[in-house]
């Protein structure tokens, strides 16, 4: 395998000096937000570290080491997690990153079994794991791999979400809780299958993520900003800020370099 990606096909839309970001096969679209081919890049300074903001999604992670390509699955989040940034120590990393209710569609696996843990693929998915790895050892370079992703994704059965279609209206603003014509507690059901969490707690997530973009970009007020994602007040948006983040809004603002927020699932 030759680690070089010359963008064979036009699915790239992002490149930065160590990661490109990849559109998986349409037909995958609902279920993947996008692949991320990470090379080998500068060694980070040492006890470089990043906050990872939870997006309700979850993700496969390939990493090439001394025993070959080792698959991991990290369920849904709900609260941040800090890891170490590794860049330069790690050849290659592959990500399949998912839409919230995807890792379900990829896997047909209760994600609230699998919310805020990360698992050996070999023990959740080996014949995926396998699979990739295969597709890997037996391509030219890194276009033929992504293609043979997308093929063997395609291959795969797909499992119907018990919780897609609310997922995708709430996170597409165009659907309330109260709205779905469940009671609340069917509705937790659905949601804790399909997406890891309650209704409530997604919501949540969506709001804090769409705050945290708001606030990266710069807003005049957190009373406005409140009002923007449909909040009471402002102590009711700081609250639900700090139980997802680990801080209050304000002090968010004055640390945006340790934390990393996922902007092309949500």
């Amino acid at each position: 395998m030759e680690l070089s990606f010359r963008g064979a096909h036009d699915r790239r839309f992002l490149r930065t000096p160590t990661h490109i970001y990849l559109l998986p096969h349409p037909a995958l679209r609902p279920m993947v937000a996008h692949y991320t081919l990470c090379l080998a890049g500068p060694v980070a300074p040492h006890g470089t570290a990043l906050t990872l903001i939870p997006d309700a999604s979850g993700c496969l992670v390939f990493d090439l080491g001394p025993g070959g390509l080792e698959g991991r699955m990290y369920g849904p989040t709900t609260r941040t997690v800090t890891v170490q940034n590794d860049l330069g120590q790690c050849p290659f990393r592959f990500f399949v990153e998912c839409r919230p209710g995807g890792l379900y569609g990829l896997t047909g696996l209760p994600q609230w079994e699998l919310a805020d843990r990360v698992w050996p693929l070999a023990d959740t998915a080996p014949a995926l794991e396998r699979a990739v790895a295969e597709a890997f050892y037996s391509s030219r370079d890194l276009d033929r791999f992504i293609t043979a992703v997308d093929a063997l994704l395609l291959s795969r059965p797909a499992f119907a979400n018990p919780a897609a279609p609310l997922l995708a209206g709430m996170a597409a603003g165009a659907l309330e809780p109260g709205e779905s014509g469940y009671s609340p507690r069917h509705l937790s059901r659905l949601f804790r299958e399909g997406a890891g969490m309650g209704h409530k707690a997604f919501l949540r997530v969506l709001r804090v993520n769409a705050a945290v973009r708001r606030l990266s970009e710069g807003v005049p007020s957190l009373t406005v900003l409140a009002q923007e994602l449909g909040y009471y007040d402002q102590s009711h948006f700081i609250h639900d800020f700090r139980s997802v983040c680990g801080l209050t809004p304000g002090a968010y603002t004055g640390r945006l370099e340790d934390f990393y927020n996922e902007p092309l699932k949500l």
